[in-house]
Formats: C-alpha cells, structure tokens, sequence
C-alpha cells in the first residue's frame, strides 16, 4: 500500500475525509467519461466519437521516423504504425501482423525499408506486402500470401509533417484538407503538439464558441490587451456562414457586425462593466485592466480610420466566402481571417473517446525567401510568440471545455449559433456521409430543425421582442447563410 494511502485511512474519519472521493472514483478535476446523446433527433448523437475517416489528418514529424525502428500513433481510435521504405519515405500501415494479430510497432526494422513483427519475423514493405516470414527461412510461402497482406494508409509528407489518410476509399488530393499555406514555398513551418484530456467534439465546438472570452479568457495575455475583452458582449449570436459544405465561419471583431453593438451608447463605445440587475452588481468586478487597455484601444482605432474602417463594417455582416476561414471538417479551427504574414491552424485529431491530440500547424508566410536576419528573430521571438497564442490562451479553453458532460440536455442561447451551425455541418456534409449514401445509392436526407436550432432561433425572438433596433425576419433570414 502506497504512502498515501496509508495516510488517507486515519485522516478519512476526520471532518473533511470525504473529499477526495467527492465524485466517487472520479477525480474531483478528472475528465467525465464522454457520452453521447441517444436521441436521434439530437445531432450530437450522431457524430462519431473517434471522428471522421475520410480526410487526411497530421500524423507527425517526418524526422521521428528513424530507419531501424518504427513509431506508433494512434489515430480515430486506431493504432498506426509509421516507417520507412526503401525509398527513405515515410510510410504507414495498421498496427497489425495478419499471421497472428501482434503489433508491428513492437518490431524492429532489420533490413532497411521494410519492418519486421518481432514474433514470427514477418516482413512487409511499404505496401504492406509480406516479403519474408524469417521464422520459416526463404522458402516459406507465407511471403507473398494473399492473407498475408497488411494494411496501407496512404502517407504525405508537406513541409517535414507526415499526413495520412484514415478513410477507406479512395484518397483525395492531399490539397482538398491540408491548408494552403503548407504549399506556399517559402513559408516557415513550426509545428506544436499537446494532448486534451477531452473528446475532439467538446475542442471543436469550444474553439469557435462565440462568447466565451469575457470570461474563460478575461485574464489571457492576449484578451488583457482589450477593453472588450476580445468579443463585445451581446445577447444575439453571430450570423453564421456554412462555406461549400466544407466549414463554418462567423465574422467578429473589426467593423464589428450588427450583433457586436448591441450594447453601443450613442457615441459607438460599448460599457466596460455592465449592471446585472438579478446579483445586484457589475461585472467584471474591477476595473483595473483598463490601467493598460488603452494603449491597444488607441492602436486599432488608429487601425480603423478612414476608408479601411468604413470597408471593414460594411463587411461585417457580409457573408465570408473563404472556406478556409472558420472550422472546418474534419476537425480544423482557423481564426484571424486570411493573415498576411501568420496563419495558424489548431487540428483536433480523435485519439479515443476521452482523448484528442492538438496539433497546431503555425505558418510564417513569406512571398520571398527570408533573410537570415528575419529567420534568426522568427526563432528567438517564437517561444514567447507560440506559449501566449497556444498555451497561455488555448488552455484556458481546455480547462472549461474538458467538464462538458455532453450526453445531458442542453438549453441553448441565441449566442450558440455557431456551435448548432457546426453540427448540422458535420452531420450533413462530413465526407463519410456522403460516401456512404452514394454507396447506398441514398438520396441526401432532409433533416429537421432540431430542437437545438428552436432554442437558438428562438433565443433571436427574445433579444428583438425587446429591443426595437433588430428586425426579427433579418435576424432569422441571416442566422445560417450557405454561401
């Protein structure tokens, strides 16, 4: 018996000896065990908890793959295992010997290019083509056996990033769901992992959740340069856009849209603390974030003058026709519109039901070759630059989004237009479905408003019922643009 718990058993008749067991076998700050709705009718319940199958995905870097032994990733709830060929490329099979089910990943590569299951000496090649059984010596007729042939996944390698294809049809042009800066030549590539203990689908919806930030992330480094808080508080959700079937967006920030000024005074300044009448008081609670805020206040406006700020609002509420804006399937979240100098994109890859792999594919875009002074700064500033985007920040999202007990009913507002957006995305137009209903030769399914959308829609009514300034019909006829 362990030192702790020694100590736990004459401490657990003492007042308070209760609380480490206060969610029974749970850990008080433990993930709960992610389920699923089982209403139909609900779309969460129908969206695969080890994820979509038909997409490549980022697997990892090329250069963890050695010559003489093979590494092992599980990806969508399936173990992979990745090595090199003959060629010295990259290649990836199921982590599975067909003679007697052991892990290759376990093996080693003896002869270089192929990997050898360490039980009976099966060798395959990049193919998964068994060319010897060693155990058996050249003469076995084993090697070569139709039974004997393991599974390929199809491999790319971009910019030193090994991607594969999970699905089992055919696989599309790696282009279709790797962003487009990876191709752009002369661009700096710095990728970063981290693991969620948490299902891609709560890092999903969580990541485009519209109004989150004035709370979740009030004292990020990033947000304490905004007044606002990052996102103006308001009672209506974002209008949202459904891009070619392939992701959805909604447009925040500068030129802020309709929705943004809900609560603008007649000067266009939107309060930095607000009265709730039902607790009696303000929130947030101080004040002192504003000692600094002003230098950024300053800087955007400054930003927004002129014609670039006119352009910038009369686009706010103008549908966004870039499909790579947004999140997009299977399992992408990009913000900050199409930056000119950095873009990065936070993939959620499915690792099993209570796990996700984070891989962020940071960007710095160059037209031109960069100097040497530029690329030496790039990588003195990029430690600071990567812990205050995707840790400092990303993680205050992990530490709200991991506690979503996702089977229970939801009551939604307004401000979830995104996340029911999302759903009906993914439900509708994941690349899986529609393979299967061509397979089945199904006509594409007319699914009903969900009693999700009703709450969202109706959560519209509500806000315009009281304020006179918001045309109920514009507010429906634009809640789900499909552009």
């Amino acid at each position: 018996m362990g030192l702790g718990k020694l100590l736990m058993k004459p401490l657990s008749g003492y007042p308070g000896g209760y609380k480490h067991m206060r969610r029974g076998t749970q850990g008080f700050d433990q993930t709960p065990p992610f389920q699923q709705p089982d209403d139909p009718g609900d779309r969460r319940s129908r969206i695969p908890s080890t994820g979509y199958r038909e997409y490549w995905y980022p697997a990892l870097p090329a250069r963890d793959v050695r010559k003489d032994k093979p590494e092992v990733l599980r990806i969508l709830g399936t173990d992979v295992v990745f090595f090199r060929d003959t060629r010295v490329e990259v290649q990836a099979l199921l982590d599975w010997c067909p003679h007697r089910a052991v892990y290759l990943s376990m093996g080693r590569c003896y002869f270089e290019g192929f990997v050898t299951c360490p039980y009976h000496g099966a060798t395959f090649d990049g193919d998964g083509n068994c060319v010897a059984f060693l155990t058996e010596g050249p003469d076995s007729k084993m090697a070569g056996a139709p039974g004997m042939k393991a599974r390929k996944f199809p491999t790319a390698t971009i910019k030193g990033m090994v991607f594969v294809w999970m699905g089992d049809g055919e696989p599309v042009d790696p282009q279709e769901d790797i962003p487009p800066e990876m191709f752009e030549p002369h661009n700096i590539f710095r990728p970063v992992f981290t693991m969620f203990d948490c299902n891609w689908v709560l890092v999903l919806e969580n990541t485009m959740d519209a109004h989150n930030a004035f709370m979740v992330h009030r004292n990020a480094l990033r947000i304490l340069k905004s007044r606002l808080g990052g996102r103006p508080r308001t009672p209506l959700g974002y209008r949202v856009n459904i891009v070619n079937n392939k992701n959805v967006h909604y447009r925040p920030g500068s030129g802020k849209s309709s929705v943004e000024k809900f609560y603008e005074d007649e000067n266009g300044k939107v309060p930095y603390q607000m009265y709730y009448p039902g607790v009696g008081g303000v929130w947030p609670l101080h004040r002192w974030r504003l000692m600094w805020t002003w230098i950024w206040d300053r800087k955007a406006k400054k930003r927004g003058q002129g014609a670039g700020r006119l352009q910038a609002e009369q686009a706010a509420d103008t549908p966004d026709v870039n499909e790579w804006n947004g999140t997009r399937l299977p399992g992408m979240s990009r913000t900050g519109g199409n930056a000119r100098f950095f873009r990065s994109t936070r993939w959620a890859v499915p690792v099993e039901d209570n796990l996700t792999r984070m891989v962020y594919l940071n960007v710095e875009r160059y037209s031109q070759p960069p100097t040497i002074f530029r690329r030496l700064w790039s990588t003195a500033t990029w430690p600071y630059r990567n812990w205050e985007l995707n840790f400092n920040f990303r993680n205050q999202d992990y530490d709200a989004e991991k506690y979503v007990q996702y089977d229970l009913p939801e009551y939604l507002s307004s401000t979830d237009s995104v996340v029911v957006a999302m759903r009906r995305l993914f439900v509708e137009h994941a690349r899986d479905v529609q393979r299967r209903r061509a397979m089945e030769e199904e006509l594409p399914e007319q699914l009903e408003e969900t009693e999700a959308e009703i709450m969202v829609r109706e959560g519209d009514a509500r806000v315009a019922a009281g304020n006179e300034s918001f045309d109920l019909t514009k507010l429906e006829e634009e809640l789900l643009r499909r552009v």
